[in-house]
C-alpha cells in the first residue's frame, strides 16, 4: 500500500483534473468535520445551560407607564387577567371592532378621542396572536393615531411576573420545562434527526427559550402564509390526496388551492360540525377535488369520545379537555378512509398528534405518505413527535420549519 504523505507528492502521481478532485473532496470532508463538531459543541452547551440561572428583565420597565392592549379577544381576556393578578392595572382594550367585543375594561378604536392622554405615553401590548404581516399593518395603524411604544407578546421577557398560567395556555402544554435534563436522551436523538445547521439552530434555540420562559429568544419566524406550502423545503411536496386532521374553517385546502397545488381527493376531520358545513360548501364548489369526505370527528388512537372546550385564539377551534362542556367523537385513522392512499397527511389537533399518529400507523407503513405535523402544543411534542414518526418508517426526512412568534405554528415535515 503507497502511502501519500503530501500534496507535492500527491500531484507527482495523479493527474491535474484528479489532483484537484480529490482536494476539493478532502475540503468537502474537513468541511463537514468542522459543522459536525460546532453542532456538538452548541448541543453541549445547552445541557450545560440547563443548570445554570436565567436572568430576569424585561416587563418592569413597563410597569411606571399606562398600558393598553390592542386585541379584546380570548388571548387579550386571558392577558388582562393575568396583569390584573400580578396587581397591573391596564387602562383599557383597543380594537377596531370596539362595537362588537365584551371585555373586562373599556373597548376603543384606535384612534378613538378617549386614548388622546395615552398616545405618547402608554404602552401598548398587543395581545393577540398575529402574524408577521399582520404584525406590520397593526402597528401602522397606531402608529399614524400617535402610538409610539408598542411590543408585541414575543418581544416581552414574561419572567419580571407571575405568568406561567398564561404562557402555558399559549404554547408549553403540560410539560414542565425543569424535566428537560431528564429528556436529554430523547433530546439529542432527536436533534440528530435534522440535517441543515438553520433547523438545528431553531431546535436549541426553542428548547432554550421553553426552558427560560423567555418568548423573546424564539428565532424570527416564516411568513404565516406559507404554512404547509413548504416552499423552502427541499422536496417536491405531494397534495393530490390530502387528510386534513384539524381542518378548522378549511384554511389549509384554501391556501393549498390558491397557491396553484392540485387537489384530486380530501378528507378533513374537524370535531366542530358547524365548521364541517362551511368547508363541504366550499369543497362542493371545487370541480377538481373529484373525492371528498368531511367528517366531524376528531382523530385519536382509538374509538372514543372525548371531552373538548371550544377556543378562539388564532386558528384553533377546540382543545381535548376532561372539564370541557362538548363530547365529540374521535376515530383512528386507520379504522376509517379504506382504499383512500393519501399522499400528504396534515395534523394540526391541539396537542393529539402523538396519539393520532399512533393511530395512522398502519396507513403510514403502508402508504408513505408526505406528513405535515404541528409540534407546538406542548413542549415534549419538539422532540417526541420526530422520534415517533422515525419509528413509523425509518426512511423519512425530516425538515423543521416555524411560522409564528414565540414558537408557535411550527411544523415537522416528512418526507419518505
Amino acid at each position: 500500500m503507497e502511502i501519500y504523505q503530501s500534496n507535492a507528492h500527491i500531484r507527482e502521481v495523479f493527474s491535474e483534473e484528479l489532483f484537484y478532485a480529490l482536494m476539493t473532496q478532502c475540503c468537502c470532508f474537513e468541511e463537514k468535520a468542522m459543522k459536525s463538531t460546532a453542532a456538538i459543541n452548541q448541543l453541549e452547551h445547552f445541557f450545560e445551560s440547563l443548570h445554570m440561572s436565567s436572568e430576569t428583565y424585561g416587563f418592569s420597565a413597563f410597569l411606571t407607564q399606562p398600558i393598553l392592549l390592542y386585541g379584546a379577544g380570548n388571548l387579550g381576556k386571558k392577558l388582562y387577567a393575568c396583569l390584573a393578578e400580578n396587581n397591573i392595572q391596564p387602562i383599557s382594550f383597543i380594537d377596531r371592532n370596539a362595537g362588537l367585543c365584551s371585555a373586562p375594561a373599556p373597548v376603543f378604536v384606535p384612534d378613538a378621542e378617549e386614548l388622546r392622554p395615552y398616545r405618547e405615553t402608554a404602552i401598548v401590548i398587543l395581545a393577540g396572536l398575529f402574524g408577521r404581516t399582520q404584525d406590520v399593518a397593526i402597528r401602522k395603524i397606531l402608529q399614524k393615531t400617535g402610538f409610539t411604544h408598542i411590543y408585541a407578546l414575543h418581544e416581552i421577557d414574561w419572567n419580571a411576573i407571575e405568568s406561567r398560567a398564561f404562557l402555558s395556555h399559549m404554547f408549553i402544554g403540560s410539560y414542565d420545562p425543569i424535566n428537560l435534563p431528564r429528556d436529554e436522551q430523547q433530546i439529542r436523538a432527536a436533534y440528530e434527526l435534522f440535517s441543515t445547521e438553520e433547523e438545528r439552530d431553531f431546535f436549541l434555540a426553542a428548547l432554550t427559550a421553553y426552558h427560560a420562559h423567555d418568548v423573546t429568544r424564539f428565532p424570527l419566524p416564516l411568513p404565516m402564509e406559507g404554512q404547509y406550502l413548504a416552499a423552502d423545503v427541499p422536496e417536491q411536496m405531494d397534495y393530490r390526496r390530502l387528510i386534513d386532521c384539524g381542518a378548522y374553517d378549511g384554511d389549509t385546502l384554501r391556501s393549498i388551492l390558491q397557491s396553484g397545488r392540485e387537489i384530486e381527493a380530501y378528507a378533513a376531520f374537524e370535531p366542530q360540525g358547524d365548521l364541517c358545513t362551511g368547508i363541504q360548501t366550499y369543497v362542493q364548489q371545487q370541480t377538481e377535488i373529484r373525492e371528498a369526505h368531511i367528517l366531524p370527528l376528531g382523530a385519536s388512537d382509538c374509538y372514543e369520545q372525548l371531552r373538548f372546550t371550544d377556543v378562539a385564539d388564532g386558528r384553533s377551534a377546540a382543545k381535548a379537555d376532561p372539564a370541557g362542556a362538548s363530547v365529540l367523537q374521535c376515530v383512528p385513522l386507520d379504522g376509517v378512509l379504506h382504499g383512500f392512499r393519501p399522499t400528504m397527511l396534515k395534523m394540526d389537533i391541539e396537542g393529539m398528534e402523538p396519539r393520532a399518529l399512533a393511530g395512522a400507523a398502519e396507513m403510514i407503513r403502508q402508504h408513505r405518505p408526505q406528513l405535515a405535523i404541528c409540534v407546538y402544543h406542548d413542549i415534549s411534542h419538539l422532540w417526541s413527535i420526530p422520534l415517533q414518526i422515525k419509528e413509523l418508517y425509518e426512511g423519512y426526512r425530516l425538515y423543521i420549519r416555524n411560522y409564528q412568534f414565540m414558537g408557535l405554528e411550527t411544523v415537522v415535515y416528512a418526507v419518505p
